[in-house]
């Protein structure tokens, strides 16, 4: 006896009909093979801590005297809080298909020095694997996300395990894979206007993974900061620290003389001094993002206390533009 389930083909959207208890789904129309998973739920896994508490401790006074913190972060910061979780992950991995047609502009330049630009049409067939991950649960301000790494020695999962439960659920962490895994196939064609596009998602695995961290909190100044360390690997995946105002003071200075002096080569004229324009003027607007916003260094999966378009609006209010 066949049951119809109400599934769609992945590959050209036809109605599948699947025998009880079938793991495996065959396309009557296309003929494409389509794992199916059922109810019973899914694989979960854990991975070994391999850092102690002394070595994560190690890495943290290591971290602080690394990039654009302040100078005296190793001397003065003190931890008062260091703590091992497990954090649950869901892990989806599939294969992503698809073709994608459209165009880029590619711009000719004449003897005379004049420019046309051109469309150029592109058609690209895409087939590449997927490793898609998300944190499954509300494990407050810690900056990650997504697993960074995938490998080391899987252990049972035990109630002994410092363990965050999953709250996220199967279904929306499966639609939010297959959305994101699409776009990624259609950013792997590298076709500025696309025209037409059809993506698909294969699956291969879906899996719970409980991963281990150490969750470092630290004063500096009355103030608290913290990073987290991955468990495994030993490095730091994300952290706030507090910034330096001589390396502030320093980025604008350097990029508005830099900048200024790139920016100059406007005299040449062309498309040589139109070019040292913009270089000129990126770089100024870096060093000038990073004086404006260098208080406070974010490292992770953490939003930045500034976006684009509010970097563009603070700069054009500093120097007395309304917008």
């Amino acid at each position: 006896m066949k049951l119809t389930v109400g599934l769609n083909c992945p590959s050209c959207g036809g109605r599948i009909e699947l025998e009880e208890g079938s793991k495996i789904a065959v396309c009557p129309f296309c003929h494409t093979v389509t794992r199916v998973e059922g109810d019973e739920g899914v694989k979960t896994l854990a991975y070994r801590m391999k850092i102690d508490e002394k070595l994560a401790y190690r890495v943290a006074y290591s971290w602080f005297e690394r990039g654009f913190k302040a100078r005296d972060l190793k001397k003065v910061a003190k931890i008062v809080e260091m703590y091992p979780v497990y954090l649950p992950f869901w892990r989806y991995s599939a294969r992503g298909m698809g073709i994608v047609l459209g165009y880029n502009v590619v711009e000719h330049i004449d003897s005379n020095g004049n420019v046309y630009r051109e469309k150029k049409p592109k058609e690209e067939v895409i087939i590449k694997d997927y490793d898609w991950t998300l944190l499954a649960c509300d494990a407050g301000d810690i900056g990650v996300l997504h697993l960074r790494n995938l490998e080391g020695e899987i252990i049972p999962l035990s109630e002994d395990l410092p363990i965050y439960e999953a709250t996220k659920s199967k279904d929306d962490a499966k639609d939010e894979a297959e959305i994101a895994i699409k776009r990624w196939v259609l950013r792997e064609a590298h076709i500025e206007s696309i025209t037409f596009s059809k993506a698909f998602v294969i699956p291969r695995d879906f899996s719970l993974i409980y991963y281990p961290f150490w969750i470092i909190r630290y004063d500096y100044k009355g103030k608290m900061y913290f990073l987290t360390v991955d468990g495994v690997t030993g490095r730091v995946i994300s952290g706030r620290a507090p910034g330096d105002p001589l390396w502030q003071s320093l980025a604008i200075g350097a990029g508005a003389t830099i900048g200024g002096a790139i920016a100059g080569g406007i005299v040449l004229g062309g498309r040589v001094g139109i070019l040292a324009l913009i270089i000129g003027i990126l770089i100024f607007g870096a060093s000038y993002m990073f004086f404006r916003y260098g208080s406070e260094i974010v490292e992770g999966d953490i939003p930045k206390p500034y976006s684009s378009r509010k970097f563009t609006k603070d700069i054009l209010k500093d120097f007395g533009v309304r917008i």
